[in-house]
């Protein structure tokens, strides 16, 4: 009887071995699932932030080349704009210059005729 017991608590303690020892390879063979997991998620997460970035400096220089075209056109105008005007300006300038009499004339009887108006919108004084 006590060769049973005692071949019952070897079984038994084998058991307990196998299992301890089939654990510890669950756990490790599920670490190394859970490492290898994280790394590719680590080198995935790299490849999009490495997508990310070159779109964002692609659509960055975009933007800038546009900003400066848009500037440079700006600038153009500008020019243009200010030389129209400087044009205009002596045009104005050599035209009263050589119809002084009349500029005159014009610019006494547009006074006088907004004078009018302006004395007809006015309400009268009591």
């Amino acid at each position: 009887m006590l060769n049973n017991i005692k071949r019952t608590q070897d079984g038994m303690d084998s058991v307990i071995d196998r299992t301890r020892d089939a654990v510890i390879g669950v756990a490790d063979r599920a670490e190394h699932g859970v490492e290898a997991a994280a790394e590719s998620v680590s080198e995935k997460a790299q490849v999009a932030g490495d997508y990310v970035r070159d779109g964002a400096e692609t659509a960055s220089r975009g933007a800038h080349r546009r900003v400066r075209r848009a500037a440079k056109t700006i600038d153009r105008a500008y020019a243009r704009a200010r030389s129209d005007l400087t044009r205009a300006e002596t045009a104005a300038t050599d035209y009263f210059s050589e119809h002084a009499g009349r500029t005159v004339l014009i610019a006494a009887s547009a006074g006088f005729v907004l004078g009018l108006l302006v004395s007809r919108l006015r309400p009268a004084a009591v």
